[in-house]
C-alpha cells in the first residue's frame, strides 16, 4: 500500500511519500481518506514508467478526468506535461496504450484512435490506430479475442474488406511487444512512406536513430500490472476509452532497410505481424512495402 502524508509514516507494509497534498486533492471514500481521481491520475502521470503511466492515465481519462486540466496545474515538469498530452482515451487495452507509445517514441506521427470506416450500408469497423490520410492502420490482436479459427476468419474477412476499401491494416500480435519493436517501427514507417507520408531528411534521420537504438536496448520491457502511484487509492479503471486528444502529434520520420521474416507479397495491403516459423522472430508482413536507403 502506498501512502501520501505530510511527513514520514512508519507503517508495516506501506511506502509513504512526503508531499504537499492540498485538500483540494482529498476525497473519502467509506471513511477512508483517498486521493481524488484527478489526484491520482497525475501522480500515476508523474511516478510510473512512461508506458504504464501512458496506459493508467488512458483509462482516467476514459473515466472522465480532464487530463488536459491537469496540465495546467502549477509545478508540473515539463516531462509530465508530455506524458499527459499523451494520453487517449481511444484505447481500448494497456497493450494499445503501450504501442501508441512505442509509435509516437518512435517518431511516427501521432496516430488517432478508433478510426470508424463504413463496410456498407449499416456496417462499420473500427480501427484501433492510423492514420486517415494515408489509410494506414495498426491493430493490436490479444490472445483474447484473435486466437480461435473463428476469429481468424472473422479478421481475415474484415481486412479483407479493409483493403478494397484501400486500407493497409498492420496486425500487432502479442509477442512482438517488446522483442521486435525495431521492426515494427520499420515496418509501420515504410507503409506510410509508400502511402505518401514525407518525413524529411532530419525526420529519416531521427527514425533510424530510434530504430537502432531499439534493436540494442532493453527500453521497452514490458511493466508490470498498473499498479497505483503515490497516494493513489483508487483502483485503475477498466480497460475500454475513447476518442481524446489532449496533445499534439510527434514530427515524423521514416526507416530504411527492412527484411522481415516472412517476407513481402506483393499486391496485398494488408499487414500481419505474426510468428515466422523459420526465424522464430515473430514478424512477418504482407503489403509490398518498400524498403528505404
Amino acid at each position: 500500500m502506498e501512502l501520501t502524508a505530510p511527513t514520514h509514516l512508519a507503517i508495516p507494509g506501506c511506502v509513504t511519500y512526503v508531499v504537499p497534498l492540498p485538500a483540494e486533492d482529498i476525497t473519502e471514500h467509506r471513511g477512508i481518506r483517498l486521493t481524488t481521481m484527478e489526484r491520482t491520475a497525475l501522480d500515476c502521470a508523474r511516478w510510473l514508467p512512461r508506458m504504464e503511466a501512458v496506459a493508467v492515465l488512458d483509462q482516467f481519462a476514459r473515466r472522465g478526468v480532464d487530463l488536459e486540466a491537469l496540465w495546467y496545474r502549477p509545478l508540473n515538469t515539463w516531462a509530465l506535461r508530455e506524458t499527459l498530452s499523451l494520453a487517449d482515451r481511444g484505447a481500448a487495452s494497456p497493450r494499445e496504450s503501450w504501442l501508441r507509445v512505442i509509435l509516437v517514441d518512435g517518431g511516427l506521427p501521432r496516430p488517432t484512435t478508433q478510426i470508424r470506416v463504413q463496410l456498407g450500408e449499416d456496417r462499420f469497423a473500427y480501427l484501433d490506430l492510423g492514420w486517415e490520410e494515408f489509410k494506414v492502420a495498426v491493430e493490436y490482436d490479444g490472445q483474447a479475442h484473435h486466437t480461435s479459427p473463428a476469429d481468424q476468419q472473422h479478421d481475415a474477412d474484415r481486412r479483407e474488406e479493409l483493403r478494397r476499401r484501400g486500407w493497409r491494416v498492420i496486425a500487432v500480435r502479442r509477442d512482438v511487444i517488446p522483442g521486435q519493436i525495431a521492426d515494427l517501427l520499420h515496418h509501420v514507417a515504410s507503409a506510410l512512406i509508400e502511402r505518401g507520408w514525407s518525413p524529411g531528411p532530419q525526420g529519416t534521420v531521427r527514425i533510424l536513430s530510434r530504430i537502432r537504438a531499439a534493436r540494442r536496448s532493453r527500453r521497452y520491457r514490458l511493466p508490470p500490472a498498473p499498479a497505483p502511484g503515490p497516494g493513489t487509492r483508487h483502483r485503475h479503471p477498466a480497460l475500454a476509452p475513447r476518442h481524446w486528444h489532449p496533445g499534439t502529434g510527434t514530427p515524423a520520420l521514416a526507416p530504411r532497410h527492412w527484411h522481415p521474416g516472412t517476407g513481402t507479397r506483393s499486391g496485398a495491403d494488408v499487414g500481419t505481424l505474426a510468428p515466422d516459423t523459420r526465424t522464430n522472430t515473430g514478424i512477418g508482413t504482407c503489403g509490398g512495402s518498400r524498403r528505404l536507403s
